[in-house]
């Protein structure tokens, strides 16, 4: 099957302010040909670097992360916005530095990921790459490894990929432009 997967990406305009815009891959994760195709396209050059763990960056990255950590044979980890945690509650967590999650901060269970994984980072959208470099970091601070990075849209400049250091960055959709859609260095 041979997909257009842009075609299944809304850019919302104008949000979350004037001037700004984001990607919504929605329509992508609601058609379940779609998103089968999705799922696999994705997965299969991760096949070969034989990830143990895959990590899901909120919302739709971990959905799409879940279906590709089961393709895989892995498990899933979400980095997940945490507005509030109880006092008692027990799991350690790292908390990652992220303006885009406004009073909610993103957050890792840091002993979901044990020394030595070898771990594969899902989101929806790359355009300054800011939530993976943050989750990329933990991971290392962790003890595991970083093998691999899949996204639907891949919008990152060239100065942006260096910093995200030797993972490959798999994608569905490379540099999708409107008029709105600008990567920054």
């Amino acid at each position: 099957m041979d997909v257009d997967f842009s075609e299944y990406v809304d850019v919302i305009k104008d949000w979350p302010e004037p001037g700004k815009a984001v990607c919504d891959i929605s329509r992508l994760l609601e058609h379940p040909h779609i998103f089968h195709e999705a799922v696999v396209t994705l997965a299969k050059p991760l096949v070969e670097l034989k990830p143990n763990k895959v990590i899901g960056i909120e919302q739709r990255g971990l959905a799409l992360g879940s279906a590709i950590a089961y393709y895989l044979g892995c498990g899933i980890v979400p980095a997940r916005s945490i507005a509030y945690l109880p006092e008692d509650y027990e799991r350690p967590v790292e908390y990652l530095p992220s303006s885009k999650f406004a009073d909610r901060r993103l957050a890792l269970v840091s002993d979901s990921i044990d020394p030595g994984d070898r771990v594969v980072i899902i989101d929806d959208w790359l355009i300054l790459g800011t939530s993976v470099l943050a989750v990329s970091k933990v991971v290392e601070k962790l003890g595991a490894q970083v093998i691999g990075i899949g996204c639907v849209i891949n919008n990152l400049s060239e100065t942006r990929r260096k910093l995200l250091g030797r993972p490959e960055v798999h994608s569905l959709i490379e540099n999708l432009q409107t008029d709105i859609l600008r990567a920054t260095d």
